[in-house]
């Protein structure tokens, strides 16, 4: 069948397919099917790309191989050939190649092999291969249009993205490759301050983990200037032939490049750089490649532009905070290290550089001596040190003006190169540090690429510098501020020393060792006069070994301490080993002292010895260290002094610290061994401290801190408690006695409590005075019963005085009777049988009754105070035979144990009687006048026991 009504349907899958080479494979396959073909091929020449060639129908390698061959065959018009295939079995088949062309090129072949019958000149409408070359021509122009769409839609997008400008550079190159053939890629930026541009190697980018290979170069009498002064396309199709600047020539030449393109990179109004396209092909490049790669550095130009302003507002927040940073460090309490560190810090992160050094001139101002860097690589940048005017930064301290090198390989003012080699310097900015405009040192930035720093860096590192400036010169105020504080703080604590500890060698080594630290000394020493011999020995050294210190002895005058003590006012060394007045030359040489500073110790108008301070290095002692080494030589002094005095008074001390001691002893015996028991109450009440005598009374552990509440019972706690705060409340002492039941036995307790007299407002300490007055009580009723049996005595003794006359009279009168009754015959008379009797009777109780009242009155007598040897028993006997007359004990029995071999006792019989009296009757009414009383008499171990 003819082909051409069917052509619509032929395109379809050229327009649909992901890619060319696939829209031309189901072309084809669509194409042999409509015609009966066995097989066939379909090459396609894009515009300056390489030949496309897809083959359908032919499953066996060989087949494909010689299909393609005969696409790649050039032909004209349709031909129909006979040809035997590659595998075929003897026949020949047909062979159908037709030319596809264009209005202006040929773009390809159409090959299709079948059988004869199937394949013939008519196979194709005649102006089928016209129309299939032209719908292959724009569906190339299609799909490179949707391609640069692809690539320009992905730079917008990392356009807008946070991806770094490498990522943008990358998606370009990338793309660019997609759309133009080419051999390198590059980016030019241009500087316009130095006239310079930066030519940014995009394709090495682009390599993983490759460096950046980025050249500088001037662009005066370059292709990018012309691109820059016309803001249009440059394309050179030969540099070796066409009109080319000759440095740009040589450039491109050097590489082996013949084609290039330069199209402009303009942003915001104004062009920036350009991107250069270079090829070893001469005329590699055509108008649309220029178009194209133009239409890509469109968004290419706003993604630098936008990073770039980016970068310049990051940069300027970075600024900004450096600079408030600084403004900080004016203000902070630092030392000068630390300001200095952290301005070399910032100075890197503020603009940019890879390193930094501060320089401050020394107290000649006439060198700059490095005190702070950052970012160096070896020791000798670290420690530079260089004479004002001499070097880039030399030059900034002397002239005061800043300085900045776009290359100090060229520049002639540049010293130690050799320095500069070894950390790689090529570009350098020198700007002034001034406070008051007074020039104090030099701030060195560098950078290892040559034409680093901008205008915009100097100035603000200007600006940086003046915040610098004072922020250093805050901090060396600070750090005298310090140093002087410590001084003062030495002076305090050598005063403290003195007055705190009279251990004078304890004394001498705070003094030493504040001396040592203040003064940023490596030792120090101390000599005093020896009483008798009047020379300067030394008693004292940080580091000297004891041996080496006790050999050191110099006379008034000699070496430098005794210079000291003689003149009476520091004196210093500043090189030992070369001073002629050292008298002991070997000691600096064995402890590498090499400087000396000695004070003398000063007591009133004379001086008592020296105090030295010693450095391993070369050292001039400023008046300043002088007059601070004297004050702590004062302070010494005075230790000394108070040391003399309390080994003067130590005796006296002693002796009085022995008697207060036995004082404290008695005291505290008195306190244990009194018969009351002592409380120390606090204001809570509270026991403080007891002693034993207490602690038995009231049954409690001496040694714990309890509430009185706790050892009371609980129904007397609540009276006793109101009574001991009302005796705080009126600072009064007071007494109250109570009945306390103490492990389980019921005792009288006189309490007395007396404040603490005290200034303060309130009382807070008391004393508390427990008395056990059970048994005084007890005596004090037994002295009341005592006193009501002596009165009752008295008054029965007078009865008995009383009665003994009527007694008497009675006795007469019986007796008298008896007799009448013994004369005449009155006894034989019957009725006065029983007189005689009941006389005898009368007359006998009537002496008996005497006796009673005899007894009764020689129990009341005063017992006096004769002392007689005495019958002991009798005595007992005589005081049951007294009590149990008495009504009251009429029920009581008496049973009495005496033992007879009981030898007299000399006593106070009266006295003995009136306490066995006492002690029967107090027994007797215990058990109420109802029991039996026992009485018993011994002797045991040579002493006699009476029990009752």
């Amino acid at each position: 069948m003819k082909i051409g009504r069917v052509f619509p349907d032929l395109l379809t899958p050229l327009t649909t397919a992901a890619s060319v080479e696939e829209g031309l494979r189901r072309a084809l396959v669509r194409l042999v099917g409509l015609t009966g073909a066995a097989g066939g091929a379909l090459l396609f020449r894009p515009p300056r790309e390489a030949p496309l060639v897809v083959t359908a129908g032919a499953g066996r390698l060989a087949l494909r191989r010689w299909l393609a061959t005969a696409a790649a065959a050039p032909v004209r018009g349709v031909r129909l050939e006979r040809a035997a295939l590659p595998g075929g079995r003897g026949g020949r088949a047909a062979v159908l190649r037709a030319a596809l062309v264009t209005p202006g090129r040929p773009v390809g072949t159409l090959v299709l092999v079948g059988p004869p019958q199937a394949l013939g000149r008519g196979t194709l409408a005649r102006g089928f291969p016209g129309e299939l070359g032209q719908a292959l021509e724009q569906v190339w122009r299609l799909h490179r249009r949707a391609l640069r769409m692809s690539v320009l839609n992905e730079i917008m997008r990392l356009m807008v993205s946070s991806q770094s400008l490498d990522d943008v550079f990358r998606a370009f190159a990338e793309g660019a490759a997609r759309l133009v053939r080419f051999d390198s890629i590059g980016v030019s930026l241009l500087d316009a301050e130095r006239r310079e541009f930066e030519i940014v190697d995009v394709v090495a980018r682009t390599l993983p983990l490759g460096a950046a290979r980025d050249v500088r170069m001037p662009v005066d009498g370059t292709l990018l200037a012309e691109v820059a002064a016309g803001g249009a396309p440059v394309r050179v199709d030969d540099v070796l032939r066409g009109r080319v600047p000759e440095a740009s020539r040589r450039a491109f030449a050097e590489h082996g490049w013949r084609a290039v393109a330069l199209v402009p990179l303009v942003a915001g109004g104004g062009g920036f750089g350009a991107v250069t396209l270079a090829a070893a092909r001469p005329g590699a490049f055509d108008d649309t490649d220029v178009e194209v790669v133009a239409e890509l550095a469109r968004p290419l130009a706003s993604a630098i532009e936008q990073r770039r302003l980016l970068e310049e507002s990051r940069r300027r927040t970075d600024e900004l905070a450096a600079l408030y940073t600084t403004s900080q460090l004016i203000t902070a309490r630092l030392d000068v290290a630390s300001v200095l560190d952290r301005i070399s810090r910032s100075v890197t992160g503020l603009i940019g550089a890879t390193g930094c050094g501060i320089g401050l001139l020394d107290a000649a101002r006439t060198r700059l001596e490095h005190a702070a860097a950052h970012g160096f690589r070896s020791e000798e940048w670290r420690d530079l040190s260089m004479p004002v005017g001499e070097g880039l930064m030399g030059r900034a301290a002397q002239t005061g003006s800043a300085i900045r090198v776009d290359d100090v390989r060229t520049d002639p003012r540049s010293a130690r190169r050799d320095v500069d080699e070894r950390e790689g310097i090529r570009s350098m900015l020198c700007v002034p540090l001034a406070v008051g405009g007074a020039v104090i040192g030099v701030i060195s930035a560098f950078s290892t690429r040559p034409g680093f720093f901008s205008a915009h860096h100097e100035r603000v590192l200007e600006a940086f510098a003046e915040q610098a400036g004072i922020a250093i010169q805050n901090a060396r105020l600070f750090e005298e501020s310090v140093r002087r504080a410590r001084e003062t703080r030495a002076l305090l604590e050598a005063g403290r020393a003195v007055t705190a500890s009279l251990e004078v060698s304890r004394t001498i080594r705070v003094i030493m060792e504040e001396a040592r630290s203040v003064l940023g000394a490596d030792s120090c020493g101390l000599s005093t006069l020896e009483p008798g011999t009047d020379e300067l020995v030394s008693v004292a050294s940080l580091d000297l070994p004891p041996e080496m210190v006790s050999r050191i002895r110099l006379r008034v005058g000699e070496g430098i301490g005794g210079r000291a003590v003689l003149e009476r006012r520091p004196v210093q060394s500043r090189d030992l080993p070369a001073d002629p007045r050292v008298k002991y030359p070997q000691l600096p040489q064995a402890s590498g002292f090499r400087s000396m500073l000695a004070a003398p110790l000063r007591v009133g108008e004379r001086a008592i010895g020296a105090i030295s301070v010693f450095r391993h290095d070369v050292h001039e002692f400023s008046p300043g260290e002088e007059e601070l080494l004297l004050a702590l030589a004062d302070q010494a002094a005075i230790a000394l002094e108070h040391a003399r005095l309390y080994t003067a008074l130590e005796g006296m001390v002693a002796e009085r610290t022995r008697e207060l001691d036995a004082e404290k002893r008695f005291v505290e015996v008195v306190l244990e061994t009194l018969p009351l028991g002592v409380f120390v109450l606090d204001a809570a009440l509270t026991v403080v401290r007891a002693n034993r005598e207490g602690a038995r009374a009231l049954a409690c552990d001496p040694a714990a801190r309890c509430s009185v509440a706790r050892m009371l019972p609980a129904e007397r706690a609540a009276p006793v408690e109101a009574f001991l705060r009302g005796a705080f409340e009126t600072r009064q002492v007071a007494t109250i006695e109570q009945e306390l039941v103490i492990a389980g036995e019921a005792k009288m307790f006189r309490l007395t409590v007396a404040p603490f007299e005290s200034a303060a407002a309130a009382v807070t300490h008391a004393v508390l005075l427990v008395e056990d007055v059970t048994r005084a009580k007890r005596l004090e009723r037994q002295m009341l019963l005592t006193e009501r049996l002596t009165t009752a005595g008295r008054l029965a003794a007078g009865v008995a005085h009383e009665l003994n006359n009527p007694l008497a009279t009675i006795a007469g009168c019986a007796e008298s009777l008896q007799g009448r009754l013994r004369e005449g015959g009155l006894a034989a008379r019957p009725e006065l049988a029983d007189f005689p009797h009941y006389l005898g009777l009368i007359e006998e109780e009537a002496y008996r009754c005497k006796e009673i009242t005899g007894s009764l009155l020689q129990f009341v007598r005063e017992p006096g105070s004769r002392r007689a040897p005495t019958d002991v028993n009798a005595l007992l006997q005589k005081a049951v035979e007294l009590l149990s007359h008495q009504s009251r004990f009429a029920e009581s029995h008496f049973v009495t144990e005496l033992d007879p071999a009981l030898p007299p006792v000399t006593l106070n019989e009266g006295q003995l009687r009136q306490v066995f009296l006492g002690l029967a009757s107090n027994g007797l009414e215990a058990m109420e006048g109802r029991g039996t009383l026992t009485l018993r008499t011994r002797v045991v171990r040579g002493e006699l026991e009476v029990e009752f």
